[in-house]
């Protein structure tokens, strides 16, 4: 095999001679314009060419200072406004569906007169005069209204002789749901020889409850709508007997009663206001008691404790024989 190379001697053409990249006179800055494509192009005027626009940095005006501030306050001031109309509206809506005040019933009925009293309220019922008078302004009614000065003198009095209507008067607070009457609240505070409860009188689902604040259990039973009126009719009664129109039966109405055990675990079956008044204690069903289930025989509880109001037909008192086995159960110690 042969191999041919090229002689070492033999010379390139001059045409195929490799040059640099960059020559001598490049290097001093001297360029031929005709060697350099971009140099035979007339620099561009930047300024000419682009638009440059110069924004200057602006205050804001006090005037539009002071219009931002008054809508800032103006929406505030809406929002407030807004909200408190609601507010209003809704309290109003609650005013009217339910009516809350307090009245006093007498234990015992006396002839005689008390002293500072009209001949009007001789035979009325003491109690708050904005709550009787509330179903006046709303209906459109016009009812007995007594002067200003006897209103003062049966204030005063009441004030004055505390002690003695402690004695021949307790005391009810009464929620009523006017509206729809579905339910009444009443809580008797200073029951005689009583404990302090509170009565829930639910009409959705016929049942009576009874809380018991010093002992923090409940109690219900079957609504007796003999012995609780529904709330307009209580109203339009304590009304009347407020205004002496009616006499007050004071006639007291002793039930003995029992608690089941163990209590009840379904608390929807009590009742949305039973369920809510007694969240977080136990609930007992209460059975009355007769000859018939005891064979005449009741063994009742020391202390003799009960509970008692008046729901617009006679003074009703309960007396649950096995409280203090509830307060055991429950925990608690009766006082």
């Amino acid at each position: 095999m042969t191999v041919i190379t090229k002689a070492i001697g033999e010379k390139k053409p001059a045409d195929k001679m490799e040059r640099p990249l960059v020559t001598d006179t490049e290097k001093s800055g001297n360029r031929d314009p005709k060697a350099d494509p971009e140099a035979q192009h007339p620099p561009r005027d930047m300024a000419g060419h682009y638009l440059i626009l110069r924004r200057p940095h602006l205050n804001p005006h006090s005037m539009t200072l002071y219009c931002l501030i008054f809508t800032s306050l103006l929406g505030m001031s809406l929002g407030v406004l807004g909200g408190v109309c609601i507010y209003r509206r809704y309290a109003r809506e609650q005013m009217h569906r339910f009516r809350t005040g307090w009245y006093s019933i007498p234990y015992e009925r006396s002839d005689n007169k008390m002293p500072f009293v009209s001949d009007e309220l001789s035979a009325g019922l003491p109690g708050d005069t904005d709550f009787f008078k509330s179903l006046a302004r709303d209906t459109e009614q016009e009812a007995l209204v007594l002067d200003k000065s006897a209103q003062n003198n049966i204030r005063d009095f009441l004030q004055q002789q505390s002690k003695i209507f402690s004695k021949n008067f307790f005391r009810e607070y009464v929620e009523i749901d006017f509206e729809n009457e579905r339910y009444e609240r009443i809580d008797v505070p200073d029951f005689r020889d009583g404990r302090q409860g509170r009565f829930i009188h639910d009409f959705n689902v016929n049942l009576t409850g009874i809380i018991d604040l010093s002992g923090h259990c409940c109690f219900v039973m079957p609504l007796n709508r003999d012995r609780v009126l529904l709330p307009r009719n209580m109203y339009d009664l304590l009304n009347k007997m407020y205004n002496g129109y009616y006499e007050l039966n004071t006639e007291v109405i002793r039930k003995t009663m029992r608690a089941v055990f163990p209590g009840i675990e379904d608390r929807e079956s009590v009742g949305t206001y039973i369920g809510r008044e007694c969240e977080n204690m136990p609930i007992y069903q209460l059975e009355k008691i007769n000859s018939t289930n005891t064979g005449g025989m009741v063994k009742r509880s020391i202390g003799g404790d009960v509970f008692g109001h008046f729901a617009g037909s006679n003074i009703v008192e309960y007396d649950i024989i096995n409280i203090n086995e509830v307060q055991k159960k429950s925990g608690m110690n009766i006082n």
